[in-house]
C-alpha cells in the first residue's frame, strides 16, 4: 500500500495543483470580465435557440 502511494503520490499532487490553477484562472478571467463591463452599462444576456429533444 505504501509503495503504491509513493508511486502515485507525485501524480496526485500534480493533478490537484493543475485543478487548483485551472480554478484560479477561471475565477480570474471571470473577475476581469466583470470589472471590464462594470462601468460600461452593458448587460450581457445569453442568446440562442432552445433545442427540444
Amino acid at each position: 500500500m505504501i509503495s503504491r502511494f509513493k508511486r502515485y503520490g507525485m501524480a496526485v499532487i500534480f493533478l490537484f495543483l493543475v485543478v487548483i490553477l485551472m480554478l484560479l484562472g477561471t475565477l480570474g478571467v471571470k473577475d476581469f470580465g466583470d470589472q471590464m463591463f462594470k462601468d460600461a452599462n452593458i448587460t450581457i444576456t445569453p442568446e440562442g435557440e432552445r433545442i427540444h429533444l
